[in-house]
């Protein structure tokens, strides 16, 4: 089944791509849902983003702004990705 999530993620990453320029963001919410669904089936996957967010700070500002529109399950699953910073005790 993982299999499945990982294929219907990487779907919406391809169709989400061409909406994300258009006016109402239904591509951003498209691509962050598909990424969200790669990330929540693949420990590599999440390891992967978050040394992407860690360096890269614009694609951290733009993962943190996707949280906020996604629907609610995928917010907490890219929160799994959050850059861990020194003294931070979660995670």
């Amino acid at each position: 089944m993982s299999l499945v999530y990982q294929i219907l993620g990487a779907l919406l990453i391809l169709f989400g791509l061409p909406l994300f320029w258009t006016p109402i963001p239904v591509g951003l919410i498209m691509i962050a849902s598909g990424i969200a669904l790669i990330i929540s089936n693949s420990d590599a996957a999440r390891e992967w983003v978050r040394t992407l967010r860690t360096k890269r700070p614009g694609f951290d500002a733009w993962v943190c702004k996707a949280e906020q529109k996604v629907p609610a399950p995928f917010d907490r699953i890219l929160k799994q990705t959050e850059v861990r910073r020194d003294g931070d005790e979660s995670g």
